[in-house]
């Protein structure tokens, strides 16, 4: 009976040794990291097509805009804390894509990695060809999976795009409704992001995980504090779903 007791105990104690040697392990090896942080994983998968380019002029003006919003998005990723004693914390990174998908930086912590994945979304040059948006969506799953953090529930893509091509155009990569159930099975969540007002949307929608992650987001052609609501809606979002993931501790013990 004293075993009955004791076994719990010990494995609670043993529990909150391994936590304690992690933590230290983790801090060494990352001065800005502790076991208490919970990341939580954006990528920004960007539209800089044709459609896109050349839809208004100045020609490339749309694609300044996109730039713009994903700046502005990065310069809302601040830790939060949760009152389980846990702090969410961000990794973000990007591509753009037309009919060939270029790597603008993979996912790094925020803030730290915040001022050089700018510079670099600011010099993204637009391709301005065709629109491939279900290969940039599975490239964009690939790069969260490769990196960030180990829960799948907590990454998130943010696709900004006009929607294209229509029916009948070459989607090489099996087409947006595969991409999007690819990313469904895996728990990946996906916000669809316009790039101007009411455009094209039951592509949009297809490319949302449900009606709640596209609602009617659009990165252009709306006053800057419009822009910055659509922001902080999909941040608080984000942090209101994903904290009984960074609350639920995963050492613990069972009696039965």
């Amino acid at each position: 009976m004293k075993f009955a007791y004791f076994f719990p105990a010990f494995l609670l104690q043993g529990c909150f040794l391994f936590r304690t040697v992690l933590a230290q392990a983790t801090a060494v090896s990352n001065g800005a990291a502790t076991f208490q942080d919970c990341p939580v994983d954006l990528f920004f998968v960007l539209d800089t097509s044709e459609s896109v380019a050349l839809r208004e002029k100045p020609f490339g003006a749309l694609v300044d805009q996109v730039k713009a919003f994903t700046n502005r998005f990065l310069d809302k990723l601040t830790d939060r804390y949760y009152r389980c004693d846990r702090n969410l914390v961000w990794n973000a990174g990007a591509l753009h894509y037309s009919d060939e998908v270029q790597l603008i930086k993979e996912l790094s912590r925020m803030p730290a990695g915040r001022a050089d994945l700018k510079n670099r979304v600011s010099s993204v040059v637009s391709i301005g060809k065709g629109t491939y948006t279900d290969c940039a969506i599975k490239r964009g799953i690939e790069e969260l999976l490769i990196g960030g953090s180990h829960k799948n529930e907590n990454k998130y893509l943010i696709v900004v795009t006009d929607g294209h091509p229509l029916e009948g155009y070459k989607e090489p990569c099996g087409g947006l409704e595969d991409a999007a159930a690819e990313a469904k099975h895996l728990g990946i969540k996906v916000f669809s992001i316009a790039i101007s007002p009411d455009h094209l949307e039951s592509r949009l929608g297809v490319i949302a995980t449900d009606h709640s992650y596209r609602e009617n987001f659009t990165a252009t052609g709306r006053p800057a504090r419009d822009i910055d609501n659509t922001i902080d809606k999909i941040t608080a979002r984000i942090t209101e779903t994903v904290e009984q993931e960074c609350c639920s501790y995963e050492c613990q013990v069972s009696v039965y």
